[in-house]
């Protein structure tokens, strides 16, 4: 089975910059076997990231390589994917098109040899909600999908329904390259196809605190091997259980100011709860939105005593509308957002969420002798969110976190610590 290797390092130690000297560097290699060897295969490259604002970075730091972006042919980009990776030409992509592959593409990939490198982990599993609960009963009921008893995919019935077009076509798709897990209670999962991976010669993920993703949880559920390394003062070395990156944390630790006050009261632990969590912004009353909207304003008001248009803040999309409020609603930024520098100038933030694994998804991974870790998956989120405001450019921010737990590991990561197997602890 393909090994897949991390390069798990801090954001601004330079991973990037590490991928495109690495790919330039195969490319002269190249070119010098290919003077000794006119039979020799150059090194070809498909490189996934996660917005199209990322791709010009490669298409005009390896020139020599001409790197491909799909376009549009025939309204469709994976045609046009398709007849590039027939010529064998180096392509990036994000990830979003990357879903989309079907097993021609993949077979077609695989024999022309490629190098994988994924910018940032992949959304490997997510809860398939695309299909309402009526189109379900009519797919079942008429015998057109199955569920294969081995593996719990959905496949679809050919034996009914061989020659169908129409508008489960797509639904169809997923099903023939065996996207969709069958829960109980006929919840559906989309789940990226693991056997794609074995068909690239190498696979490389850049990425940060990778141990926490749910990429991480569905490799080793996968069986892969995973070889982690990462980069310290520009350099690749072995990955060090999160030590490599204390020198950056020490300089952001001095950039960042967290809110410490009466209005974190708000996000303290109680019992069973966990405050501003999904589940918890489900249950909560109009008084404790609106108290929490107050806290909002108040921070960006009297605290950080910054003007709207550097005010930046999140939630849970469900309770956006319920928790705009004045000096900060038009900086929104989605509480998934990476790999973006729209929001840079961003100076005061407000981070209104407490993460959680999706119950359904941390379930099926423990069902399959993985145990996630929660709190790492919750860090990498938030910082991955902080991380779009100024402080990337090395410039001080203010940040209000209510969340007694997510405020926590936010502390705990800024000061040295060392990661042991599910919990960070301060290094002695």
């Amino acid at each position: 089975m393909t090994t897949i290797t991390v390069l798990d390092s801090i954001m601004g130690s330079g991973k990037t910059t590490y991928v495109i000297n690495m790919i330039n560097t195969q490319h002269t290699k190249d070119l010098a076997q290919s003077f000794a060897n006119a039979d020799h295969e150059p090194t070809r490259f498909l490189v996934v990231v996660p917005l199209l604002s990322e791709v010009d970075r490669f298409t005009h730091s390896c020139p020599d390589l001409r790197f491909k972006d799909p376009q549009p042919v025939h309204s469709r980009k994976l045609y046009h994917l398709e007849r590039l990776i027939d010529d064998g030409e180096n392509v990036v992509t994000t990830h979003a098109l990357f879903r989309m592959l079907d097993r021609t593409i993949y077979g077609k990939l695989k024999s022309k040899g490629y190098k994988l490198i994924v910018d940032e982990a992949l959304e490997c599993v997510e809860m398939f909600d695309k299909l309402s609960e009526k189109d379900r009963k009519l797919l079942f009921d008429n015998n057109m999908v199955y569920v294969d008893k081995d593996t719990r995919r959905l496949r679809w019935n050919y034996e009914t329904h061989p020659d169908y077009s129409g508008r489960f076509t797509d639904f169809k798709h997923l099903c023939d390259i065996g996207s969709l897990v069958f829960i109980k209670d006929k919840i559906l999962l989309w789940e990226f196809p693991s056997e794609f991976l074995t068909c690239f010669n190498e696979v490389l993920v850049c990425t940060y605190l990778f141990k926490g993703s749910p990429f991480y949880a569905y490799l080793q559920a996968e069986g892969f091997d995973i070889h982690m390394n990462t980069i310290m003062d520009g350099s690749l070395c072995e990955w060090d259980e999160g030590r490599g990156d204390e020198k950056i944390r020490s300089q952001l630790r001095s950039l960042i100011t967290i809110y410490e006050g009466p209005m974190n009261r708000r996000g303290d632990a109680n019992g069973l709860s966990n405050p501003l969590s999904s589940t918890w912004f489900g249950k909560a009353s109009p008084e404790e939105l609106k108290g929490l909207r107050s806290s909002t304003e108040t921070f960006f008001a009297r605290v950080a005593k910054s003007p709207s248009k550097v005010n930046g803040w999140t939630t849970f999309a469900k309770v956006k509308a319920k928790l705009a409020g004045k000096g900060y609603t038009r900086g929104w930024i989605p509480n998934n957002a990476k790999g973006t520098n729209d929001y840079v100038d961003k100076q005061a933030m407000a981070y209104l969420c407490n993460w959680f694994y999706h119950p359904v998804i941390k379930g099926y991974f423990h069902e399959r002798g993985i145990t996630v870790d929660e709190d790492m998956y919750a860090l990498s989120a938030m910082i991955q969110w902080i991380w779009r405001s100024r402080i990337r450019r090395g410039e001080p921010i203010h940040v209000f976190i209510p969340s007694e737990r997510m405020r926590g590991l936010l502390r705990e990561w800024l000061n040295p610590v060392v990661y042991h197997s599910n919990s960070f602890k301060r290094a002695a």
